[in-house]
């Protein structure tokens, strides 16, 4: 019970400093009034062009967060994660949660990876030797690509 309340706590720690690094990237979405139903249908929102650099940097740090999830690496460092991100977790705690999680569940891999419509955010489905654990990761539209949310959902367990 002690190790699950722990990881809520982080995971919710995690998930506030994504939706802070969410809403100072996009300041004009809360300031600007909303579009009326005739803009909007004139208009559908563009996707982002394809940056292939950030795509890339994206798997990079999933895959550096992976490998310190699993004990196989070390934790990035903190120029890892943007100031916002470093002000919510600090290393310390990243690492309690990675290892409470890793002794909750087992041993993970990659089952299946779900893009998102926002850019640069990715979600990722772990297979757990005792659970399902969803993991959604977004980094920086520009270089150089800092993460600025890590949320590590509560597990689905295996029966």
């Amino acid at each position: 019970m002690h190790r699950m309340s722990r990881h809520a706590l982080l995971s919710t720690a995690l998930a506030c400093a994504a939706f802070a690094a969410q809403a100072q990237s996009t300041p004009e979405a809360s300031s600007a009034p909303a579009p009326s139903a005739a803009a909007s249908s004139e208009a559908a929102p563009q996707a982002p062009a394809p940056n292939p650099a950030a795509e890339k940097a994206l798997a990079q740090r999933f895959q550096a967060l992976l490998a310190a999830f699993e004990g196989k690496a070390a934790l990035p460092d903190a120029k890892t994660f943007t100031d916002d991100f470093n002000k919510q977790v600090n290393g310390d705690q990243m690492k309690q949660v990675f290892n409470d999680v890793h002794q909750s569940v087992g041993s993970c891999k990659v089952a299946a990876q779900m893009t998102s419509p926002t850019p640069y955010i990715t979600s990722y489905l772990l297979q757990c030797d005792k659970a399902y654990v969803p993991m959604d990761i977004g980094i920086e539209e520009k270089a150089p690509y800092r993460v600025h949310s890590l949320l590590i959902r509560p597990g689905y367990w295996k029966k």
